[in-house]
């Protein structure tokens, strides 16, 4: 209450100082910034915030802003999410061979690589004569397949031998059913590709063994070794 009744005081005696000069006939007048220091005594920082909303000039926000010297923006677009790891191959004997197999799978390892061992010994290969690509099942279609299709691009086998639905489906692109593909030859980027059974399934049902092996009898003439 004394500060409000100190302020109207001083505000009525400044209106009559002012009245009092222009009836004197004076109309304008010179003056000097008082010091920093002065006008921080002189005014709370509540009566400079209501001084700045009658004035409607300068948002509180932006006032800030320039008082502290920073910039509005709009905010940063969030860094985009690191794209996903390629898919991972497995290479295994000669690699450039001119006969490649390729299967999902662990390659060698396991009852359905040590039986494709024995696949390629009945073919009178040896193992390291030989090359294998393998990798494992149910990636993502598109990315594997285009892996695939560079890798075996650079290895450029005569022969490729495609081993399970998932292995012909990728590398021919084709999707259908490996029973009507296999046991012909398919010329793909000057190679040529014969689709058959995974060995997984050879040990499923070891009655379809006679179907690879017609299969890749077929391998053998084609490479000269019939």
């Amino acid at each position: 209450m004394a500060e409000m009744e100190e302020r109207e005081l001083l505000l009525r005696s400044l209106k009559g100082y002012l009245t009092g000069l222009a009836e004197s006939g004076v109309d304008e007048l010179l003056f000097e910034a008082a010091p920093l220091e002065e006008l921080t005594a002189a005014s709370s920082g509540a009566d400079i915030v209501a001084a700045t909303a009658t004035a409607g000039d300068i948002p509180l926000a932006a006032a800030e802003g320039a008082g502290t010297g920073a910039a509005t923006s709009e905010p940063s677009p969030a860094a985009p999410a690191s794209a996903a790891a390629e898919p991972s191959l497995r290479q295994e004997g000669q690699p450039g061979s001119g006969l490649l197999f390729l299967m999902s799978g662990e390659g060698f390892a396991g009852a359905p690589g040590g039986l494709l061992a024995k696949i390629i010994a009945g073919m009178k290969f040896k193992r390291d004569e030989v090359c294998l690509v393998s990798f494992e099942a149910g990636q993502d279609q598109d990315a594997m397949a285009r892996v695939l299709s560079a890798k075996i691009a650079e290895l450029a086998p005569q022969v490729v031998v495609s081993l399970g639905e998932e292995a012909t489906s990728l590398f021919l692109n084709d999707r259908t059913p490996l029973v009507r593909l296999r046991g012909r030859f398919r010329e793909l980027q000057g190679m040529a590709v014969m689709p058959t059974l995974h060995p997984e399934a050879l040990l499923a049902d070891e009655g379809l063994k006679r179907h690879v092996w017609e299969d890749m009898k077929l391998v053998m003439r084609r490479l000269g070794r019939g």
